[in-house]
């Protein structure tokens, strides 16, 4: 027994030795990069660093660092040949897409992130509409690393709001599997203030068009149960009417017919009645409020899904979902099928508290 835990205890001092140590105060440390086109197939990669000013606690600032080349690996290695401190990549947190380049295709970029063994895969990817490199160069974030500004703002949003989680995992997931496309969060930038606008849809690795907020929030829906974000609604009466959702589930069923597979989704949606402009008591009119959200979300989310199948792209998953129900399953026969596809969708809310009027 006591051999067994002299070599096991020399193997693992043996493992420690075999990692390659980095020492902070010898490189530079990116947190963000962003990627735009290029002239002549080439690209623009710009990486943000974080600049600590001494003896000053919590002042934070960017260095910005930007090339253009063929290859993001062959453009690191060109901006070091400049730098006196190495740039680290394996912190970078987010990473940003140019319209235009996505346009294109993200592929290779996504590629190099997934083969780095010190890159996280809980990487969080956007696209920006316009150039990213000017989203960094935008001063939106006084007090915090731009890089950790950016991750906190998509990384809260994903779990407690309205974007639908994605990152390089699930992109990569969504992209390479069959049945399925992947789609990003597009940030905006107004007023030198960053948002997240909606939701950039992707055909394969290449950006074809985008979601409104509106839009977004009801996707978010029926991709996954959530318990946060607020939905509002119009009623007849000219009131608007605002609901937390504190609760849904969404659910997909397949079934077949003599045209082939239909997929049935089901929304259930617990909310509770936070603001009511123009409506004494609210909590009287339940049943008005109720019949609008339901209208409304199935009317949406209806529209999102004859969008999707217009386009030939498939956020949802709904391919996934009809081969795990199916035997013999064939990914072309299903793309030719899939812009005609029965889908039906079916929406119940739920008001268990009516919360606090305004």
């Amino acid at each position: 027994m006591n051999r067994l835990f002299v070599l096991l205890l020399g193997i693992c001092f043996l493992l420690t030795g075999c990692v390659k140590q980095q020492i902070l105060e010898k490189i530079t440390l990116a947190t963000v990069c962003a990627y735009d086109e290029a002239p002549n197939d080439q690209i623009e990669l710009t990486i943000a660093a974080p600049m600590f000013e001494p003896g000053k606690s919590g002042s934070v600032t960017n260095k910005l660092y930007s090339k253009v080349g063929y290859t993001s690996r062959n453009i690191l290695q060109s901006m070091n040949l400049r730098l006196n401190r190495p740039i680290h990549p394996g912190k970078i947190s987010v990473a940003l897409y140019g319209k235009e380049l996505a346009a294109k295709g993200v592929a290779d970029e996504m590629e190099v992130s997934s083969r780095d063994a010190q890159s996280s895969r809980k990487k969080y990817m956007a696209v920006v509409d316009g150039k990213a490199k000017e989203l960094l160069q935008a001063k939106f974030s006084s007090n915090e690393e731009k890089g950790m500004f950016l991750f906190n703002l998509l990384d809260t949003n994903a779990r407690t709001g309205l974007v639908p989680v994605q990152n390089l995992h699930e992109f990569e997931y969504s992209y390479m599997g069959k049945g399925m496309d992947p789609f990003l969060p597009l940030l905006q930038l107004q007023n030198e203030q960053v948002l997240i606008s909606g939701i950039a849809l992707f055909k394969d690795d290449k950006y074809v068009r985008s979601l409104n907020e509106k839009q977004m929030r009801v996707m978010k829906l029926l991709l996954e149960d959530a318990k946060h974000g607020t939905l509002e609604a119009k009623l007849d009466n000219g009131s608007n009417i605002a609901v937390v959702n504190v609760g849904s589930k969404v659910n997909y069923r397949v079934g077949k017919d003599s045209k082939g597979p239909k997929v049935a989704i089901s929304l259930t949606l617990n909310g509770e009645i936070l603001e009511s402009k123009g409506m004494l008591y609210p909590s009287q009119e339940k049943r008005t409020i109720k019949d609008r959200f339901e209208t409304d979300l199935v009317a949406t989310g209806t529209e999102l899904i004859q969008l999707f199948k217009k386009e030939g792209i498939d956020p949802l998953g709904l391919g996934d979902i009809v081969r795990s129900k199916t035997r013999n399953w064939n990914e072309e026969e299903w793309k030719q099928k899939y812009r005609t596809l029965d889908v039906k969708l079916n929406v119940k809310v739920n008001f268990p508290e009516t919360g606090i009027r305004k």
